[in-house]
């Protein structure tokens, strides 16, 4: 009997762990859910509370919030996105030097080269990407239409011209206007934001779910680190959607919308567990690029028009308050 029950034994503490593990699995997954939530809901209650908007009064605190818009994406890439890139392929490559301890230096060197080339390219294919995207858009909703105005007709020929076509022209102008103003209402970078704000908030979304699922202190430290670097982040989006043209209603719809980033990188997450480690090595250094042009390509033109001394101060201070958020960021995500 005693030999029974001890053969008996290990089956059953062996099941005991596997129910402990599956139970601890599943209230991961919840939590990752219910944080991914969190911190996408945290901002619907913030933007509203930012009195800024497209008016003409509106322009020069809206410019303000541009340019700590600009510091605060400049320096998540810099001090967010391109380290935690380098850093993760790191770590995910760690494991080949240890077996090859015969070249450890070297094979070192060589796996630093090729992950400072991926992600360096991974950061030019989205600067890339994102210059053609608003070619294309440009050219095909009539970017270069402004040299239309200058073919007008003669006012000879419209004497000879019979009311049908006066009334055929009339209405083909009045098309056009409708929309050229539709095109120069929305302009193409706040989609390009949109689109890079959502890949991000899919590694986050990816972060949240492999963290809880490591340990649920881990995964409410990270939760805490994404949600005070999005908050920033958030009020810069905002502020580069209203610049493009987008109402207040609009920018706060599509900043929630974006939202559905995370959750697929949640739920990928958790689904998948660790087998999407990689992913982010690929997608951290694209956004980073799709950032930089937003940053640099949409946003700092229409800050470099005439402007005051005090404006520009404004501007200048704004800008270097994004980056001191970002830096502080970047100190917590590290004590944590």
């Amino acid at each position: 009997m005693d030999e029974q029950q001890k053969a008996q034994q290990p089956a059953a503490s062996s099941f005991e762990d596997y129910l402990a593990g599956w139970t601890f699995k599943s209230r991961a997954k919840l939590n990752a859910l219910l944080a991914t939530a969190l911190v996408s809901i945290a901002p619907v209650f913030i933007l509203p509370m930012i009195p800024i908007d497209h008016t003409p009064e509106r322009q020069p605190l809206l410019k303000v919030l541009l340019s700590f818009a600009v510091g605060g994406l400049l320096s998540d890439v810099f001090l967010h996105l391109i380290p935690h890139a380098l850093h993760s392929s790191g770590s995910g490559e760690g494991g080949h030097s240890h077996s090859h301890s015969h070249s450890h230096s070297h094979d070192g060197d060589e796996e630093g080269e090729d992950l400072s080339m991926v992600v360096g390219l991974g950061v030019l294919a989205g600067l890339l990407t994102f210059f053609i995207v608003e070619k294309f858009v440009r050219s095909n909703h009539g970017g270069s239409g402004g040299h239309g105005h200058s073919h007008g007709a003669k006012p000879q020929q419209k004497k000879s011209e019979k009311p049908s076509d006066k009334k055929e022209k009339e209405q083909a102008k009045k098309e056009k206007k409708k929309r050229e103003s539709v095109e120069e209402g929305i302009k193409v970078g706040g989609f390009l934001n949109l689109a890079a704000d959502m890949t991000h908030n899919f590694t986050d979304g990816l972060a949240i779910a492999s963290s809880f699922l490591v340990s649920t202190p881990i995964g409410i430290t990270t939760t805490v680190a994404v949600l005070v670097h999005e908050i920033p982040h958030e009020i810069g989006d905002f502020a580069i959607l209203l610049q493009s043209g987008f109402s207040r209603r609009q920018a706060m719809m599509a900043q929630f919308a974006t939202a559905v980033g995370a959750f697929m990188g949640c739920l990928l997450g958790v689904l998948l567990e660790h087998g999407l480690g990689n992913t982010t090595h690929y997608i951290l250094p694209f956004t980073a690029g799709g950032f930089i042009y937003i940053a640099t390509v949409d946003v700092l033109p229409d800050l470099l028009q005439d402007s005051s001394f005090k404006q520009t101060f404004k501007e200048v201070f704004a800008f270097l308050l994004g980056v001191g958020l970002m830096v502080g960021v970047a100190h917590l995500e590290e004590s944590m």
